[in-house]
């Protein structure tokens, strides 16, 4: 079995040219030019053991080496296991990426890995079918010098890739890019999508909602007005007050229905929004100021002032009240009600609407932000009212979501519910702060 090389294997092969050169000079008379020529020709063996192994280390392309000689062997034989793990090693690597190249060509959005200067290093087939990119031949590329659109370019300087990025190419083709950074090391890896056809189902979806506001709106505010009408007639048995009774309320859920119906697909649909800062105590203060339900419920706050956000202040408003009023509306008269607005930690706010109602089953806290959905009958406040659409929450749940923030239920039956929110709280503008 080869060992490594030694020190006592070198000293015994040098000790041993030297002997026998020792031993024929002095026999021959010639010693010390004997003994020159010995060290001489070890120093040449050397030399064309060196010369072997520098061939196949650079000019041979085969895994064996050649055979090896005394204190060589083993390092031919070290050479060649090196060389041989190295290979297998090698072959590993390539069939890795040949697997994971083969699972990123079947999957069927457009894949393409870049450097950390944003050259194309890598794409797979649906790339080229998807954005007319070209592998091998767009190697070394700049990205954006292959997909020639500004927001493109203008989304990769800024590296605010948290958001995906979405593009009508060629007028027609919706492209969905989302970015993932880094990735390994300071690349960065980019998959696109096509989401034509949920464009498409999303522009059908919003005219939908726009012909129903325009087809149901319309009649209704007609039928409503018929119907106040009637009641203003008088003169009516019991049996059609009841009836005009009846309608007008159906009428008027019927039009609350629709206008949540619209409020919900904008909140949904809209891209762009009009931020602003938003004193966010105010509008605690101001929900308890304007609520006539205050002989009802006893009502409480602890609302810390001037506490700042921005968003959308519209959105923000729909939030707020659906939140508030959704504790009036689902418990009994007399249940206490408690708002706070509150700062947590140094840098958010919390917004948060307490009741000590019934509570609700932990069964439906995790689809109370569905559409149309209703807890139970038992949860409405009386038998006139009809509990609410069931999209309250959801307009709450896409809000919040367009703010970055999301909606956390807290519930224990019979003890009651805590509904609230946190974002990022902001400094008062500089008109505010001269005001306070």
């Amino acid at each position: 079995m080869l060992r490594s090389l030694t020190l006592k294997r070198i000293l015994l092969e040098i000790g041993g040219v030297l002997f026998i050169s020792a031993l024929i000079g002095w026999v021959s008379g010639a010693f010390f030019f004997v003994l020159f020529l010995g060290m001489l020709g070890l120093a040449l063996w050397h030399y064309l053991q060196l010369r072997k192994l520098s061939h196949w280390l650079w000019e041979e392309n085969r895994l064996f080496p050649p055979d090896g000689r005394g204190t060589w062997l083993p390092i031919f034989h070290g050479l060649h296991r090196m060389r041989k793990k190295q290979r297998e090693e090698r072959n590993r690597l390539a069939e890795r990426v040949s697997y994971l190249r083969r699972g990123a060509e079947a999957i069927p959005d457009a894949v393409m890995l870049c450097d950390a200067k944003g050259r194309l290093e890598w794409c797979n087939h649906q790339a080229e079918t998807l954005l007319g990119l070209r592998w091998p031949q767009d190697q070394e590329q700049l990205l954006t010098n292959l997909i020639r659109y500004p927001e493109f370019s203008n989304y990769l300087k800024l590296r605010q890739f948290e958001t995906p990025l979405k593009l009508t190419v060629d007028g027609h083709l919706h492209i969905e890019f989302r970015f993932v950074y880094p990735y390994i090391e300071y690349n960065l890896l980019i998959i696109a999508r096509n989401i034509t056809e949920t464009a498409k189902l999303e522009q059908m979806r919003q005219n939908f909602f726009a012909n129903v506001n325009h087809e149901l709106r319309v009649p209704l505010t007609v039928i409503k007005g018929y119907l106040e009408m009637l009641d203003d007639m008088g003169g009516h048995s019991s049996f059609e007050e009841k009836a005009i009774s009846h309608m007008s309320s159906q009428a008027d859920r019927l039009y609350a229905l629709v206008q949540q119906l619209m409020k919900l697909s904008k909140i949904e649909s809209a891209t762009e929004r009009d931020k602003t800062a938003i004193n966010l105590s105010q509008m605690g203060e101001t929900l308890i100021h304007e609520c006539p339900h205050h002989e009802e419920y006893p009502i409480t706050s602890h609302i810390v002032p001037n506490l700042w956000i921005e968003g959308d202040l519209e959105e923000i408003k729909q939030v707020t009240t659906n939140l508030f009023y959704n504790a009036i509306l689902h418990n009994e008269v007399g249940t206490p009600i408690h708002l706070a607005v509150e700062p947590v930690g140094e840098y958010e706010v919390r917004f948060s609407v307490t009741d000590k109602g019934r509570g609700i089953d932990e069964a439906h806290l995790a689809h109370l932000t569905e559409r149309f959905y209703r807890v139970s009958e038992s949860r409405k406040r009386d038998a006139k009212n009809d509990g609410g659409s069931g999209l309250g929450l959801a307009i709450v749940k896409h809000a919040l979501q367009n703010h970055g923030s999301e909606l956390t239920v807290e519930s224990t039956l019979g003890k009651g519910s805590t509904f609230s929110f946190v974002m990022k709280s902001i400094e008062p503008p500089a008109t505010s702060k001269k005001t306070n």
